[in-house]
């Protein structure tokens, strides 16, 4: 902070390596005044990336591809977007990974945690524990057949039934 830097160094770093496919791709603005885009990455098959279309929306500050979202600072597809309306990428950053922030998270004493044998004693009986039902493992035996059947599937019936003895 003392050196004037604003952003952590990482985000940084990470935004400096989206620019470069951000060049690639295409971006189309379907409403300028709400800020939305459709960005198509193009596949990439010497570096084993497939391409695909995301939707950004710079005024909620959402990417479908979710790191937009989760990080708080933009991706690829986020300043392709910005790009497109020549804006500066870093106005997209969340105040979250500002410095000053940091340090003001870090700034205040936590208590330390006393030693668990001063801690009160809990009762197991408050507590009832259940099941989860979408855990349980299949039962044994034959399993069952969950194919489709069609008229393919329907044996032509002989005259001769089978009888069993």
């Amino acid at each position: 902070m003392q050196e004037g830097c604003v952003w952590c160094a990482k985000v940084l770093q990470e935004i400096d390596k989206a620019k470069a496919p951000a060049n690639t791709m295409h971006t189309v603005c379907h409403d300028r005044d709400n800020l939305w885009f459709r960005v198509t990455e193009f596949d990439r098959p010497h570096e084993g990336i497939i391409g695909g279309q995301y939707r950004v929306h710079l005024r909620n500050r959402t990417c479908d591809c979710g790191r937009f979202d989760a990080l708080r600072y933009p991706c690829a597809h986020v300043i392709a977007a910005c790009q497109n309306l020549r804006l500066d990428p870093m106005s997209c950053i969340d105040e979250v990974n500002k410095l000053e922030t940091m340090y003001n998270v870090c700034r205040h004493v936590f208590p330390p945690v006393s030693d668990e044998r001063n801690w009160p004693p809990v009762s197991l009986a408050l507590f009832k524990l259940l099941p989860d039902r979408k855990l349980r493992r299949k039962p044994k035996g034959r399993p069952y057949s969950t194919r489709i059947r069609t008229n393919m599937d329907i044996r032509e019936t002989t005259n001769n039934q089978r009888l069993c003895r």
